[in-house]
């Protein structure tokens, strides 16, 4: 059950997942281009720095389901979430699923009919997994849900599934930070692309977000939210 309406920036309980180069450890610092946003709105709205929790995906989704006080970040925000949440938006106005391969397989996707011959890895509860099941007419067989894109890359080299669902633009920098070569991987198909936003508790205050959207608004309107751009996302 929801708590009621969660009133001031303090109270909420902000949570991420690690999912660079949005949001990861660097240092035993945490940073990615969603919390530095964060950190410049929370400026802005002169709200003193707040706790972030790290968790793992699954378990950050239920909590912003299930309690009244949870900002989730970076999400994707999609027709299936829209009433569900509250939203503040764009972290990015458009990124795209991807299903990803080995190059050494070889594996070339021509119709979403040919993704009935393999077994793809995806990570539980997320956006890519959603929409991987709705394109193959709710067929969930051939899915392996993990909770991690490492969990995954190891199931792929091992040969124990063939692709994996991820995130198009952040898979590199997530697959070189697990100590893996990305000239060994591939992207064989885009799937739908979405903006990435900041998620809230139905329950949270409606003009706290309505706040929070100004200053997120502020924040991307300027030249340092391009250069955070291109730092963490570089072309």
């Amino acid at each position: 059950m929801q708590s009621c309406l969660a009133g001031s920036f303090e109270s909420l309980h902000y949570t991420t997942e690690i999912y660079p180069p949005y949001n990861y450890i660097e240092q035993g610092r945490l940073t990615g281009l969603s919390v530095e946003i964060l950190r410049r709105i929370w400026d802005e709205l002169a709200v003193a720095p707040q706790k972030i929790d790290v968790l793992p995906w699954a378990r950050a989704y239920y909590d912003l389901e299930h309690q009244g006080d949870r900002v989730l970040f970076a999400m994707a925000q999609k027709k299936s979430r829209l009433n569900k949440f509250q939203w503040a938006c764009p972290i990015i106005a458009r990124h795209n699923g991807a299903l990803i391969a080995l190059k050494s397989s070889r594996i070339t996707i021509k119709d979403i009919s040919d993704l009935k011959q393999y077994v793809i890895g995806t990570i539980r509860d997320g956006s890519i997994e959603e929409d991987l099941i709705a394109i193959q007419g709710g067929r969930k067989s051939n899915i392996v849900r993990n909770i991690s894109l490492a969990a995954n890359l190891s199931l792929l080299n091992k040969g124990r599934i063939q692709l994996l669902a991820h995130q198009q633009q952040a898979s590199p920098m997530m697959i070189t930070q697990l100590g893996y070569n990305t000239e060994d991987y591939e992207v064989v198909y885009v799937l739908k692309s979405l903006p990435i936003c900041f998620a809230f508790s139905l329950a949270v205050e409606p003009g706290l977000i309505e706040k929070f959207q100004q200053a997120l608004t502020k924040v991307i309107n300027t030249g340092e939210y391009q250069q955070l751009k291109e730092q963490y996302f570089p072309e």
